[in-house]
């Protein structure tokens, strides 16, 4: 079986925490690595959501922000 991951999918990812993230974990961690992806317009909300982050940015330091956490 494959799966689609959207937009929501890839942040409870990204955030590692959370009731969402430890399901999604889970599921993911029962299946083989290929059977997941996401799409181009996954991907390109990730980029606008990036790209507004660090434009509100105040400092260098809240640009890099979760990053080095």
């Amino acid at each position: 079986m494959k799966y689609l991951l959207d937009t929501d999918h890839i942040s409870f990812l990204q955030r590692r925490s959370g009731s969402e993230y430890l399901k999604l974990s889970n599921k993911i961690n029962q299946q083989p690595p290929a059977d997941f992806a996401f799409s181009v317009i996954s991907f390109h909300e990730q980029v606008i959501g990036a790209h507004t982050f660090i434009a509100r940015s105040q400092t260098p330091a809240d640009a890099v922000g979760d990053i080095l956490c």
